[in-house]
């Protein structure tokens, strides 16, 4: 009876190993659109913090929101991490908007031979929020739904853009996902 017992805890224990291996080797593609569910469905602080950032505006593209943007690309996913949380959720925490298949054209800067493309791109938005209570902000500003809100950074590929960079890429890149249609 012990050793029945034992193999059945033995199956249980390599069933949850491989299905976690696969979760690991998955692309980000369905990896991130999984972990966003996975939150959703076991996170009560997942909701208020992606909702918020969902309805705010890109910056300098008035009217055009995250949500309607990201939500056109292949792959989507809003997932959080926390950085520095307390027990009722209140702190701060990086929240990332995924997008893959994204086409992402701007002029280049550096020399005068046209455009900087990137074709079928992973792009990536990175910000910085903290919650205290149901106020949620990017530094000292309050996110609201129609207002802009910032990104820390933006990711295209393997080229990452700071909103403290000096150039104008940050927002040519920010400008290139409003203007995005499918």
């Amino acid at each position: 009876m012990a050793n029945k017992i034992g193999r059945i805890v033995l199956g249980i224990v390599i069933v949850c190993a491989i299905i976690v291996g696969v979760y690991f080797v998955l692309p980000g593609s369905v990896k991130n659109p999984l972990t966003a569910w996975i939150q959703n469905e076991t996170d009560s602080n997942y909701a208020p913090i992606v909702d918020a950032l969902k309805g705010a505006t890109i910056p300098k593209n008035k009217g055009v929101t995250f949500d309607s943007k990201v939500s056109i690309m292949d792959g989507n996913a809003w997932t959080i991490k926390k950085i520095d949380v307390d027990d009722a959720g209140n702190g701060t925490y990086d929240v990332y908007a995924d997008g893959y298949k994204v086409t992402v054209s701007m002029e280049n800067e550096t020399n005068d031979t046209g455009m900087v493309t990137f074709t079928n791109a992973h792009v990536r938005l990175t910000f910085h929020i903290t919650k205290k209570g149901s106020e949620i902000t990017i530094g000292d500003k309050e996110v609201v739904a129609g207002k802009a809100a910032t990104p820390a950074e933006l990711s295209v590929n393997e080229t990452t853009y700071h909103s403290t960079d000096k150039d104008t890429y940050y927002q040519a890149a920010l400008n290139c996902i409003a203007n995005y249609n499918k």
